[in-house]
């Protein structure tokens, strides 16, 4: 391993530092030589990128993917044997040696305590990238695959060469071919074993990929290489959730006078933003067919329906939907809103709100649903006084939340004991309920969440759905109002009564900081073993093998 200068990237100086690395093959007497780019991120977070046919570890965009990824984690861009620096012979249809490359860089860098968060491919390699994703059964599953200018119908390889070398192939058996590579003339005899396994290699291979896989597909719009309809039909056969495709308009195969929003497209996707967008995608459909469920109910909805992938072994979480529903206040349902709650086979109502707030909107109850009165904060808590006092901090913004979130803490012995005991053991569906369904049910959400081990951002933008329904009484402005006293306005108050992703995030931050785990916050406030909070988790939800390809 050596140590190179800092080096400048397609675009602006190179964020981290550059380290030149050799790594032995698994399978042949050789070594395959990448660098690595790293700002040591916490998460050891790796992304390993894979170049096309006669490419190169810094050949076309890849160095300037490289330094728009480094914020969100650190990558390696490799030589396939035979390309660049590293050592072997290039190969026309070298599939397994393709694979068995990927394989090597990816055991080096998991013994060097690195998680395998991604794999980056163009073109050829990102036929690898995919194959290796569908065939390798990784463990653990390896969250997100990039496939640029990816080729589905291997066949259009004859048009690519032309007629004239068809022919030769035919009359002789073989055909030269020849090309550059960083900077090298390389020329390699095709034979006809050579382009028959080559055009008959199985792409539709890639619906083995696990379903939890993030998969992006970028293509350019002009791709002369491989014609757009290939991403078609590669997208149709990945048509699950996770599937995303994106169209470079005026691009070519390579991307040239488009390296920067190649590279843009693709940092993106990893962004905060990105991948709230993508979770978006997925969870407001549905989100839009709860929340108007129940008549007379606001802001309801179930948590769950969430894959929490493993870290450490070859199975995931699923976080059942169908278990926790949340809402704003439940004093109303119409008859119709009380049929949809017994048919969810809802047995139980918690309620957070104090005395005083119930009295004004009392929770319905039936002979099949039970209410339990559990406030979050005590009765001498709700004075005028300490009211206008918690308001005041939510005009705060972020740290105002924060900190009203965090005085709820001290008061979990009240609230949160008998709903971990409903869940262990009723195990029946559920509500939990405050008056907008925002800040009281969204603290006691998120402790569920984390006990699942739902990550921080979903936790934070699940909280966020209550702020894209709105769901604001009129009434309840105006009790805001008459507790603000003069800095009430209209902005202020529905300031107030927002729910924004920021503000969760914000709060979890604060709460690891000061907590640790949610294991630990569980154990030091309310006496539970480990064995109990498993158990709550357990009820929510159910650990499952990662489906896999069978070989």
């Amino acid at each position: 391993m050596s140590e190179e200068p800092t080096l400048k990237s397609n675009r602006g100086p190179t964020i981290g530092t550059l380290t030149t690395i050799r790594i032995k093959a698994q399978d042949a007497p050789l070594y395959l030589t990448g660098v690595l780019q790293s700002t040591n991120h916490a998460s050891r977070r790796l992304g390993i990128i894979c170049h096309g046919v006669l490419g190169h570890k810094n050949y076309l965009f890849q160095p300037m993917l490289a330094n728009m990824l480094a914020p969100f984690m650190d990558t390696f861009r490799f030589d396939f044997r035979g390309n660049g620096d590293s050592e072997g012979q290039v190969g026309y249809s070298n599939w397994a040696d393709d694979l068995n490359d990927i394989d090597s860089v990816v055991k080096h860098f998991e013994q060097q305590g690195y998680q395998i968060y991604a794999l980056i491919g163009h073109s050829r390699g990102a036929i690898s990238s995919l194959n290796y994703a569908a065939s390798y059964n990784h463990v653990p599953l390896i969250p997100y695959i990039i496939s640029l200018s990816t080729r589905f119908d291997m066949s259009d390889a004859k048009r690519r060469h032309g007629k004239q070398v068809m022919q030769l192939l035919e009359d002789q058996g073989y055909f030269d071919w020849e090309g550059r590579s960083a900077g090298k003339d390389v020329s390699l005899r095709v034979t006809k074993k050579n382009f028959d396994d080559f055009i008959e290699f199985d792409t539709a291979s890639v619906v083995n990929i696990p379903a939890m896989t993030n998969i992006l597909l970028c293509h350019g719009s002009e791709d002369a290489v491989v014609p757009i309809k290939d991403i078609g039909t590669l997208h149709r056969h990945l048509s699950h959730a996770r599937t995303t495709l994106r169209i470079i308009t005026n691009a070519d195969h390579n991307y040239r006078g488009h390296y920067e929003e190649i590279s843009q497209t693709v940092a993106r996707y990893f962004s905060e933003e990105g991948r709230k967008e993508e979770w978006s995608r997925r969870v407001m459909p549905n989100w839009r067919t709860w929340v108007n469920s129940v008549g007379g109910v606001l802001n309801f909805r179930t948590v769950g329906d969430i894959w929490i992938p493993s870290g450490t072994d070859d199975t995931l979480r699923y976080m059942r939907p169908g278990i926790i529903y949340r809402c704003a206040d439940i004093s109303s349902p119409t008859p119709e809103g009380i049929r949809v709650l017994e048919s969810l086979n809802i047995t139980d109502v918690f309620d957070l709100r104090s005395t005083l707030e119930a009295e004004r909107r009392p929770t319905f109850e039936t002979a099949k649903i039970k209410r339990h009165h559990v406030p979050v904060f005590a009765e001498e808590d709700y004075s005028p006084a300490k009211i206008a006092a918690r308001f005041s901090m939510y005009l705060g913004g972020v740290e105002g939340f924060t900190e009203a979130y965090m005085t709820m803490l001290p008061n979990v012995s009240r609230f949160l004991p008998p709903i971990l005991d409903h869940i262990v053991n009723k195990k029946t569906p559920f509500v939990v309920h405050c008056t907008g369904g925002k800040d009281r049910t969204g603290i006691v959400c998120a402790i569920l969440q984390m006990i699942c081990g739902v990550d921080d951002a979903q936790i934070a933008w699940e909280y966020e759905l209550t702020h894209c329904c709105q769901a604001i009484k009129e009434e309840d402005v105006q009790f805001v109002k008459a507790a603000m006293g003069d800095d009430a306005t209209d902005e202020r108050v529905r300031g107030l009564l927002s729910a924004k992703a920021e503000y969760m995030s914000s709060f979890l931050e604060r709460f690891h900081r000061e907590h640790g785990t949610v294991q630990a916050f569980l154990t030091k406030e309310l006496g539970m073993t480990l064995d109990q909070i498993h158990a709550v988790r357990d009820a929510l939800s159910v650990e499952i093998p990662v489906p896999r390809a069978v070989l």
